[in-house]
């Protein structure tokens, strides 16, 4: 049988499959470590070469394509392999505005569709009632890169025209009111637990803590420990980005691959800390201790179902999807826990 090839994040949490630590029981996959480019961004929505067996993919776009009924080449895993909490991803100048002071006012993002701008957009909308209509949206990327709406947002005020990574300068030099500032590729994700706590992975847009840091106006207004705990409880979801999707035609016939790859991806998650610093160590364990739930564990469990379905929640409210997907068309290859 020959090697599925399977291109993964490299972060703390699949470096045991990267390097071999953690083999996938009973089938021959090597995974190859996924490199942040135009290309890499591509195959993330959708256009995989077909040299991949499986790969990641950003949540919302794939649940686009599942509600449009486009997607008919892969199917989706509860192998969340980027997530992490979007608090410290909302940025605003140290000024007397509030993010409740926001409608009307001009909020820059990379794509509609990026994750951590759904779940900023439904956390504005939820707990500071700016809606989406009650902002002016500015986003950075082509259109061609929200490609899996079919069309441009409603609530889009301008499109194009702004690299991602200058969203910072331009909310700094006041062309802006407020940034969701795009994810990067991956991170340690428990970096929150305290304030300040700059990803250890390269982020292509810029280490946004040390741009914020940096900066004598700029602040994280709803970025402090306490504000996330506080949330968390309330909303009891944890944000994830991207999950593994493997080719139909590649679990049709390699029955159980897809439960064994949730399995060895769980295996690596536990394996993780054989990878961490002291510190990351220290960290790790703090998230666990705040949140009450370890939120690196793989499988449909309780949050990571409370998640997807919270991404679905704040789709719907964008006006984005044409209907609501459910849990089992999403991922039909997987029993609930």
């Amino acid at each position: 049988m020959p090697s599925l090839c399977m291109h993964i994040p490299n972060c703390l949490w699949t470096k045991a499959l990267l390097d071999g630590a953690i083999k996938v029981d009973g089938y021959d996959v090597i995974f190859e470590a996924a490199v942040f480019d135009q290309r890499g961004s591509s195959r993330l929505r959708g256009d995989v070469e077909d040299k991949y067996a499986g790969t990641e993919q950003v949540i919302p776009d794939y649940l686009l394509r599942i509600a449009h009924g486009t997607e008919k080449a892969i199917i989706a895993l509860p192998i969340f392999v980027t997530r992490g909490m979007v608090q410290r991803k909302f940025v605003m100048r140290r000024d007397t505005m509030t993010p409740k002071d926001l409608k009307g006012r001009a909020i820059g993002m990379g794509r509609v569709l990026g994750a951590t701008s759904v779940y900023l957009r439904g956390l504005l909308a939820d707990h500071f009632g700016v809606g989406r209509r009650d902002a002016r949206w500015i986003t950075a990327e082509p259109l061609t890169s929200d490609g899996a709406m079919g069309g441009e947002w409603a609530y889009t005020h301008q499109r194009g025209g702004i690299k991602a990574s200058e969203l910072i300068q331009r909310l700094s030099a006041g062309e802006l009111d407020a940034v969701i500032y795009p994810g990067g590729a991956g991170g340690h994700w428990f970096n929150w637990v305290i304030e300040g706590g700059a990803s250890r992975t390269p982020d292509p847009y810029g280490d946004l803590e040390q741009m914020v840091a940096s900066s004598s106006n700029l602040c994280f207004p709803v970025g402090a420990v306490e504000s996330h705990v506080a949330w968390f409880k309330k909303e009891n979801f944890y944000p994830t980005y991207h999950f593994l999707a493997i080719r139909k035609h590649v679990a049709a016939t390699h029955a159980g691959l897809a439960a064994a790859l949730v399995e060895a991806f769980d295996r690596a998650a536990t394996h993780a800390m054989a990878y961490m610093s002291a510190e990351e160590h220290k960290l790790y364990e703090r998230e666990k201790e705040l949140l009450g739930v370890d939120p690196n564990q793989c499988g449909l469990n309780a949050v990571h179902k409370r998640t997807i379905e919270k991404c679905i929640d704040y789709l719907e409210a964008d006006g984005l999807l044409p209907r609501r997907p459910t849990l089992d068309e999403i991922f039909p290859l997987t029993e609930s826990q």
